[in-house]
């Protein structure tokens, strides 16, 4: 490559202090990932709006399939509510829910308002315990919490109201956690492919979101012999629950693995906890690192030049993409960490551990590099703001506010977590070896549509050409 850089832009970034998590009433969409299961929103009217900002159209263009959150039923709890309460409104409202929706559950949650006021869902809930559907609740005050604790609280309601104890075990059943919907903004596909190699082992998968899933896979919960979750730190309280209700141990790996190092470990980790086939494990490793490594070898004159990616990186994003990520790019992409942010609001009770996975990497100098929990985004835009890159000596990954920070120092760039963007997601996912080939395409594409963009002259011999 040759030519000059052009100086930096003087525009600051904006959106740098935006949302990258939502209020706990976000957990209405761990609902509507649950087929046929109703939220009834007792709650203000721009509630629903403000959690969709960063888990539904903004995140990839995502929206609830069974119900999408246009049609969702909401009392719109207004000022004289707050004088004279709305348990009346709301008892109307689940009626005519269940009269008109065909819907399999129905979920009320309530909002900050309802809950400083005092309604009672619970008793409402229970007024419908004869209709002939489940009608659960769960309190979502957004002064309690993030849409991870309201995630949690959904799945708490379920457990604790829904679920009981199975007739038999099946010893090949495993549930999936740690996965959050929309949230993750891969879900879908991850899960799907998740199930995939799940079967391939020998286990059948239950999950309880996305396409075919719904109350049948709920009810399916006790039945498993383990939990799986894949995730640093969301879902312990599930299956810590779930342990306690109905003694279904759980198997804890600490992230959704991505890439050819971290996949094999996760697969040689559950096939020794489940006492799988171990020549069936081995030779799927052998197959899927065989084709990850073709495709690898295709693309060696990008991948291999030395001179098109960086070799440092800085993430702003939640703990789980974070902690995939980082393992993936030092164990298999010999990429070092500078600064890590992460900012979905980990409890303090977990955050040692967590910060002890992301040093458990093959990197000499793994405790050199900064891990910092916080929930105010705009602090990696300040930190980055600070260094001065020559073009494209480090990355960036985080959310579509954190492509706003790339673009302003013209670092690469890879959107990873929520709000995702208008991008559309679709089936897209990073996990295991084709994920990680995703992952690589897209990093790319970012670093090429930047040097063609940036002014400087570019030989064909350094993109692979003749």
């Amino acid at each position: 490559m040759t030519g000059t850089v052009p100086e930096q832009q003087t525009k600051p970034s904006c959106g740098s202090e935006q949302q990258r998590v939502a209020c706990a009433i976000g957990g209405i969409y761990t609902i509507l990932a649950i087929e046929k299961v109703l939220p009834i929103m007792h709650s203000g009217p721009g509630c629903q709006q403000n959690a969709g900002g960063v888990l539904g159209r903004f995140n990839g263009a995502q929206s609830g399939v069974s119900y999408p959150e246009s049609v969702i039923p909401s009392t719109n709890f207004c000022e004289r509510d707050v004088v004279f309460g709305a348990t009346g409104r709301l008892r109307q409202l689940v009626a005519k829910s269940m009269d008109y929706y065909q819907s399999d559950m129905f979920f009320i949650v309530d909002g900050c308002t309802s809950e400083i006021v005092g309604d009672d869902i619970e008793e409402v809930a229970g007024d419908f315990q004869d209709r002939g559907k489940p009608v659960l609740f769960a309190k979502l005050p957004g002064f309690k919490g993030n849409n991870l604790w309201g995630h949690s609280q959904i799945l708490n309601a379920i457990i604790d109201q829904y679920l009981e104890k199975p007739d038999h075990i099946n010893d090949k059943q495993v549930n999936i956690f740690g996965i959050v919907p929309y949230y993750d903004s891969f879900w879908q596909a991850t899960l799907e492919e998740l199930e995939k190699l799940l079967r391939v082992l020998g286990l059948e998968p239950n999950s309880i979101y996305g396409r075919g899933k719904g109350v049948p896979a709920l009810q399916k919960i006790p039945e498993s012999a383990f939990n799986l979750v894949l995730a640093p730190w969301t879902d312990l309280d599930t299956v810590e629950k779930l342990q306690e209700k109905f003694g279904t141990p759980f198997f804890h790996y600490p992230c959704v693995p991505i890439g050819p190092t971290e996949t094999a470990r996760f697969v040689w980790a559950l096939t020794e906890y489940a006492g799988l086939d171990k020549k069936k494990s081995n030779e799927y490793i052998q197959q899927e690192e065989s084709r990850y490594y073709y495709y690898i070898k295709n693309a060696v004159k990008v991948f291999g030049g030395g001179t098109q990616t960086p070799r440092k990186f800085f993430i702003n994003s939640s703990a789980a993409q974070t902690l995939s990520l980082t393992r993936f790019l030092v164990n298999d992409w010999w990429m070092t960490p500078q600064k890590i942010f992460i900012i979905d609001d980990v409890p303090e009770k977990h955050q040692e551990r967590i910060t002890g996975e992301l040093r458990n990497v093959e990197y000499d100098r793994a405790d050199e590099f900064d891990v910092l929990f916080t929930t105010d985004g705009g602090l990696c835009d300040v930190e980055i703001k600070k260094e001065d890159f020559l073009f494209k000596k480090a990355c960036l990954f985080g959310t579509a506010w954190d492509q706003l920070t790339a673009n302003y120092k013209q670092l690469p760039f890879v959107r990873i977590s929520a709000p995702y963007g208008d991008s559309v997601i679709g089936n897209k996912t990073y996990f295991g070896w084709n994920g990680a080939l995703t992952f690589l395409q897209d990093l790319h594409d970012d670093i090429t549509s930047k040097i063609l963009g940036s002014g400087v002259v570019v030989k064909l011999d350094d993109i692979g050409g003749h």
